[in-house]
């Protein structure tokens, strides 16, 4: 077993689509084919299984896929540490992020800051995870910095730098899979499938349900989106989630809210309890001038908060 198989088991494991992750990985089809089945065959068992072009991972996969993931994760912070440990004059920034951020937000985030002389001596270090278990880092010390939804914890400091707008996802054959736009209203007593209620998204979209009087008839809650595709793509459901690359490996349809009604705001998280290194400060400086750039002069305010 390499850590080679292991990284190309994750990345299809992902997107459950043995083409584009290929392509992702830079390699032909029949490379990955070749590497997955090796493993399969090294470990006993089989991680996939195909029912013509639709893959979907085997229980043996599921079970499988967060010990992949520890161990690639490891790996990778062992390499970043020894990387400062030969440099130790440049800055490190411990900065964690969700999944959904890591198409749009965190890479013109962390190119922008990188746009800055003076910056280019910075290394990141970053963890991807799960909003809840992230927020407990933040908390604790072992990140400086995180990228995700909007808090609400008065000992969590936020500035906003990306409006992610949220889209009704529906199976190809639901009712509504023609619409142009949709309103709450209209998935009134619909099945509904969403993030658990660990999540930063769960509880921001809670209070946009309370503002309207809806109560989502939840029946799922999913820890990654690619979960909540795959169960509407099977008719369980609806969901509201943003727009992914992991959608297109479904049969689902994306449906805008109405006036684009329905986004969250993706922030960049500080705990008040810890004192900022110069580094950290650097990329704290660089979201109040993105929110400054979102929001404006006159309500930049609004945008940051600061719990006193």
């Amino acid at each position: 077993m390499t850590l080679q198989e292991i990284r190309y088991f994750c990345v299809t494991a992902e997107v459950l689509h043995y083409t584009r992750a290929a392509r992702l990985l830079y390699i032909s089809q029949p490379s990955l084919s070749y590497a997955i089945s090796k493993l399969e065959q090294e470990l006993g068992v089989p991680l996939f299984e195909k029912n013509g072009k639709k893959v979907t991972l085997t229980k043996y996969g599921e079970e499988f896929l967060p010990y992949a993931k520890r161990a690639l994760a490891e790996l990778s912070e062992g390499t970043e540490h020894l990387r400062e440990m030969k440099v130790p004059s440049t800055g490190g920034i411990s900065m964690g992020y969700i999944y959904s951020v890591s198409f749009s937000a965190l890479p013109e985030f962390v190119n922008r800051f990188y746009m800055h002389q003076g910056n280019e001596q910075i290394a990141f270090r970053f963890r991807q995870g799960k909003a809840g278990e992230l927020v407990e880092q933040l908390m604790n010390g072992t990140l400086d910095l995180l990228i995700a939804g909007k808090p609400d914890m008065a000992s969590i400091d936020f500035i906003p730098i990306y409006r992610q707008e949220l889209y009704l996802i529906v199976p190809a054959t639901h009712r509504l899979a023609d619409a142009e736009s949709v309103t709450l209203s209209d998935i009134a007593g619909e099945y509904f499938i969403s993030l658990n209620h660990e999540t930063l998204t769960y509880h921001q979209l809670e209070k946009e349900f309370r503002k309207v009087e809806f109560e989502p008839n939840t029946i799922i809650e999913a820890d990654e989106y690619s979960s909540i595709a795959a169960s509407v793509s099977t008719g369980a459901g609806v969901a509201i989630m943003p727009i992914l690359p992991i959608l297109d490996s479904f049969n689902v349809k994306k449906i805008p809210f109405a006036d684009s009604s329905m986004y969250r705001d993706i922030c960049v998280l500080r705990s008040s309890s810890h004192e900022m290194s110069p580094e950290v400060q650097s990329v704290w400086d660089l979201a109040e001038h993105i929110s400054y750039e979102m929001t404006g002069a006159e309500d930049k305010q609004e945008g940051v908060r600061n719990n006193d």
